[in-house]
């Protein structure tokens, strides 16, 4: 009991709250926590691996299997698991990742700062959770999944965050709004978007617009609360001048979905390019951000969670009713 009002004094029984500005938009307060008590050290299996005498192959594997046995969990008294192992090794792609990102990444202190700092306002509001062990590797450009977490393990592809400017991106074809958040300042956001997929994870089949708007608003709230002092454009992966474009019209985005009764379809192809990546939101201007439906989701679950006061993280996972949800936020955006 002392433990967690000490803890209280240290971080606000009000996380954060809303109010205007002068100019009529929305801005967030926050009230950090001063001290971290998750102290994150991360573990670069990639130095493991590409460090290894491939003459001894096999041995050196064994040895390191007890420390990174998430990764080596294959029989490797199996020639056939060597064998592709040496293969991923060889590769010329993998071992210009490696080169990479071993510049890039060189000092990983700050990283693990930030992630320290995510994961204790994850350990405070999952004090049943465990927190994750943190390792890096090279996935060999998984471009879908950068960040992987399971079984209280994060796994980060440090080849998904060389830069926008990487050449071995471009020469993949990757368009510049996806290579826009291929950077180290993405790596938190990531993170906590995978532990909020594996936390708020539903069914989706059969789902209404309404429902995705919802369950997408979850996860960015998640990220958002974990992450309470990052910019948003970080936490969106939106520009500053889309994140603009979203608090000047987020009446008339909301006035769309009603006016062409979107809300309780469950047609997704009707309703697939406000919750897809792309340059922007085709049915809106060329300066909107993509993703608008998990934006104005994000807004729905935040006026819940402001409107529901004894309602915290665990009910919210546990309510999977989008429209009572939407009901008790009273959300209903005003026109500027």
């Amino acid at each position: 009991m002392k433990r967690l009002l000490i803890f209280i004094t240290v971080i606000s029984l009000s996380i954060f709250y809303y109010s205007c500005n002068c100019n009529g938009k929305k801005e967030k307060k926050f009230h950090e926590i001063k001290d971290t008590t998750v102290k994150i050290t991360i573990d670069r299996y990639e130095k493991a691996l590409f460090s290894i005498n491939k003459d001894s192959l096999q041995a050196e594997l064994i040895k390191i299997k007890p420390r990174y046995s998430f990764f080596l969990d294959g029989d490797l008294k199996d020639k056939q698991n060597i064998t592709q192992i040496l293969d991923y090794l060889n590769d010329p792609q993998m071992r210009e990742n490696f080169n990479a990102s071993q510049k890039t990444f060189s000092d990983i202190t700050k990283l693990e700062r930030q992630l320290s700092l995510a994961l204790t306002y994850f350990k405070y509001y999952f004090p049943e959770k465990k927190v994750p062990k943190v390792y890096t590797y090279i996935c060999g450009m998984d471009f879908e999944h950068p960040v992987i977490y399971a079984d209280s393990v994060l796994l980060i592809a440090l080849d998904m965050y060389l830069g926008k400017d990487y050449p071995l991106y471009q020469s993949f074809g990757l368009p510049l709004f996806l290579r826009r958040a291929m950077s180290e300042d993405y790596i938190v956001r990531d993170c906590m978007k995978a532990m909020a997929e594996y936390y708020f994870y539903q069914d989706m089949k059969d789902a209404t617009c309404l429902d995705h708007m919802v369950y997408e608003g979850k996860k960015q709230y998640f990220i958002d609360v974990m992450m309470p002092a990052a910019d948003d454009s970080i936490k969106f992966k939106f520009s500053k001048n889309q994140l603009d474009w979203c608090r000047d019209n987020e009446a008339k985005i909301w006035a769309y979905f009603i006016d062409n009764k979107l809300l309780y379809s469950k047609d997704d192809n009707t309703f697939r390019k406000f919750f897809n990546e792309a340059p922007f939101t085709s049915s809106f201007s060329k300066s909107s951000p993509p993703r608008t439906g998990c934006w104005i989701g994000w807004n729905i679950v935040s006026h819940y969670m402001e409107q529901a006061k004894n309602i915290n993280f665990s009910k919210l996972i546990e309510n999977h009713d989008a429209q009572q949800i939407l009901s008790m936020s009273k959300y209903k955006p005003k026109k500027p």
